[in-house]
């Protein structure tokens, strides 16, 4: 039998405020570059003075604001995730 995943939902207003839901764990967050887990992989939030507004893991919430460049799916799982292997 396969596991339920969690839903996740985005909504980027403006590109300055951002709402995710299905958050597992946020693993960074920079200036510049937001890592947060989900049920079936990593969310990449880069942009410019991102700042986390809300953050619920009981209710996988994450609110953030900022200019958001770029929003990338990884569906790398390991818990060992890292930069440099977004980059290569």
């Amino acid at each position: 039998m396969e596991a339920q995943t969690t839903k996740s939902n985005l909504v980027l207003n403006n590109r300055n405020e951002l709402n995710i839901t299905g958050i597992k764990k946020v693993r960074s967050t920079e200036p510049n570059l937001i890592v947060a887990n989900l049920d079936n992989g990593n969310i990449i939030i880069s942009g410019s003075n991102l700042s986390v507004g809300r953050l619920d893991i009981k209710e996988g919430v994450l609110e953030l604001t900022g200019v958001v460049d770029s929003i990338k799916y990884s569906s790398q799982t390991s818990k060992s995730f890292s930069l440099k292997n977004m980059f290569k």
